[in-house]
C-alpha cells in the first residue's frame, strides 16, 4: 500500500512539474511576442529581496502591457459585487454588442507597474479597488468593418446600463479620457457625419461662387433687353 501511495505522489509531483514548465514556457513566449510600451526608464526585473519575479507575475505584466499597446482603446471600470452570472452576461453583451470587446479582471498593482514611466502613467491612478479593463484584441480591431469610435461608444453604453459597474476613465489611441471627456466623446457625431459636414463647408464657397457666376449673364441679358426696349420706344418720337 505504501508503494502505491508513493507512486501516486510521484505521479502528482511529475504532473505539477510539467505544468510549471509549460506555464514557464507560455510566459516566456508571451513575453517575447507581446509588443512593448515606450518607457522613460526600464521596468524592474527584481523584487525588493533581489530575486526575479515569479513566472506568473512576468506573464501578467506582459499580458497587460500587450493590451495597452495593441488595443485601439482601453476602458477602465470598477466592478462592485458582480456575481458570476452577471459577469458572464456582461462579457457576452460586450462581445456581441461592442464589436468583440472583452473584459479582463486585473490586478491593480500590476497594472500600475505596467503603466509606470510610460505616456499612460496618469491612468495608473484609476486602478484602485476591484478594477477591470475593456479592450479589443488586435485581430478584432484589424477587421475591415471595425469602427473604433463606435465600438467605444457601444462599450460605454453597456457599462452605463450595468448598475454595478462604474466607468473611471479610458485611453483612446494616445489620448487619455476622464469621465467628463468620455461623456463628450459619446456625444460626438459619427466619422461619416463629420466627413459630410467638412465636405459641406468646403463645397459651400464653391457653390456660392457658381451661383454668382450664373447670375451675371442673366443680369447682363436683362440690362440689354431693357436698353433695347428703351431705344425702341424712343424711335417714334424722333420720327414725329
Amino acid at each position: 500500500m505504501f508503494a502505491a501511495v508513493y507512486s501516486a505522489a510521484r505521479c502528482q509531483l511529475g504532473a505539477a512539474r510539467r505544468a510549471a514548465l509549460q506555464f514557464r514556457g507560455m510566459a516566456s513566449a508571451a513575453s517575447s511576442k507581446q509588443p512593448k510600451l515606450e518607457r522613460s526608464r526600464a521596468p524592474k526585473t527584481l523584487t525588493m529581496y533581489k530575486k526575479p519575479f515569479t513566472q506568473r507575475k512576468q506573464f501578467l505584466f506582459s499580458e497587460y502591457e500587450g493590451q495597452f499597446t495593441t488595443s485601439p482603446a482601453v476602458l477602465v471600470i470598477q466592478h462592485h459585487n458582480l456575481s458570476g452570472a452577471e459577469q458572464l452576461e456582461y462579457r457576452r453583451d460586450l462581445k456581441l454588442s461592442a464589436q468583440g470587446a472583452r473584459l479582463m479582471i486585473v490586478r491593480s498593482k500590476m497594472v500600475k507597474a505596467v503603466l509606470r514611466n510610460t505616456r499612460f502613467t496618469n491612468l495608473g491612478s484609476l486602478f484602485t479597488g476591484p478594477t477591470a479593463i475593456v479592450y479589443w484584441r488586435e485581430s478584432e480591431a484589424g477587421a475591415k468593418d471595425f469602427d473604433s469610435m463606435l465600438a467605444v461608444k457601444q462599450a460605454m453604453d453597456l457599462a452605463n446600463k450595468q448598475k454595478k459597474v462604474i466607468l473611471m476613465g479610458a485611453k483612446y489611441g494616445e489620448t487619455l479620457l476622464n469621465p467628463d471627456m468620455m461623456k463628450g466623446f459619446v456625444n460626438l457625431p459619427h466619422i461619416d457625419q463629420l466627413r459630410a459636414q467638412v465636405l459641406g463647408v468646403v463645397q459651400s464657397p464653391a457653390q456660392q461662387l457658381s451661383s454668382v457666376l450664373q447670375r451675371i449673364p442673366q443680369r447682363l441679358v436683362g440690362v440689354l433687353q431693357q436698353k433695347v426696349a428703351a431705344e425702341g420706344e424712343g424711335k417714334p418720337e424722333e420720327q414725329q
